[in-house]
């Protein structure tokens, strides 16, 4: 039986975690805490033990020494860092990559990572060996829909899972892909979308853009400097009226107007109005709110499911 997701809460400063129909699972009781990921979260408690809880509230993996990093688990994986140096734990709290690495960028689901060492960048499969040597890259990220953006000189472009080049360094800057399409510009100063081919579908004509969640895109004007949203074939279909927005999940997406947050629906149409400090995009069906330093929850249909105690 799968495990429900547990959510993340603060309440006078201490963290603790609620299901998603609000109710406490584990009270709020530590120091730092993030959120749970494959079934573990990092904790932090006021008698300074570190490591990673399951959802019992048991601590499945304590970290002893000196740790300045703690990242969720991705793919098995979780990236630590100790003494300035960063290594992969696996859940047994094991490592499965020594904390050799300046950094690592990020942990992919065909089993290789990609880090910087000596100020380059390198991918790696688990047991160490170099798919691509840390000898000419500045910066390989994580994979995303199949490819990884890669920065050479200045110049930004594409590798495959196998490390070999299928969009050549071109760009002035890019974005991950995402359903098939990623931000990109030659000039720094013009932004659309191209495919896998590295060609552009959406002309560069926009000052700034983000990835592309459930077919839409934020993007943004020089004149006006306000957000909206485009689908795949460059329409705006919500106008530019928002100072931030958000990618969309399950249909909403939060935004910011008037220095508040809330959240629309594909139409542009408030499902829950701005009157939040921060928004977060819904994950495992509910999204995080604050208000006067206090978090909540809300669900798709913009019910609470656990409300700020505003006194």
């Amino acid at each position: 039986m799968e495990e429900q997701p547990l959510f993340r809460i603060l309440v006078d400063g201490k963290y603790g975690f609620i299901n998603n129909k609000g109710g406490i699972v584990i009270p709020p009781i530590y120091k730092m805490a993030s959120d749970f990921s494959e079934g573990l979260a990092y904790v932090w408690s006021f008698d300074n033990k570190k490591g990673y809880i399951n959802s019992k509230n048991e601590l499945a993996i304590e970290l002893t020494g000196d740790h300045g990093y703690e990242a969720n688990f991705e793919n098995g994986l979780a990236i630590v860092g100790t003494n300035g140096r960063y290594g992969c734990i696996n859940k047994n709290g094991q490592y499965v990559v020594e904390p050799i690495f300046e950094r690592i960028i990020g942990v992919n689901p065909n089993g290789t990572f990609s880090a910087l060492i000596n100020g380059k960048a390198g991918l790696y499969d688990l047991q160490g060996n170099a798919i691509i040597e840390p000898d000419y890259y500045d910066f390989i990220d994580a994979f995303s829909d199949g490819l990884a953006f890669v920065s050479v000189e200045e110049k930004e472009g594409y590798i495959d899972e196998t490390g070999n080049v299928v969009i050549s360094p071109q760009f002035s800057s890019v974005s991950p892909f995402s359903e098939g399409l990623a931000g990109a510009s030659i000039d720094g100063d013009n932004y659309g979308f191209i495919n896998k081919l590295g060609e552009f579908v959406i002309p560069p004509q926009y000052y700034q853009v983000k990835d592309f969640s459930e077919g839409l895109a934020g993007f943004r004007l020089k004149t006006g400097g306000k957000w909206g949203y485009l689908n795949r074939f460059g329409e705006a279909v919500i106008r530019p009226k928002f100072q931030t927005v958000w990618a969309f999940v399950d249909g909403m997406a939060p935004v910011e107007s008037k220095d508040r947050y809330g959240y629309i629906d594909r139409k542009g149409r408030y499902v829950l109005k701005n009157v939040f400090v921060t928004a977060h995009e819904l994950k495992n069906g509910l999204g995080l709110v604050t208000y006067d330093g206090e978090w909540g929850y809300i669900d798709r249909y913009g019910h609470w499911v656990y409300k700020p105690n505003l006194g």
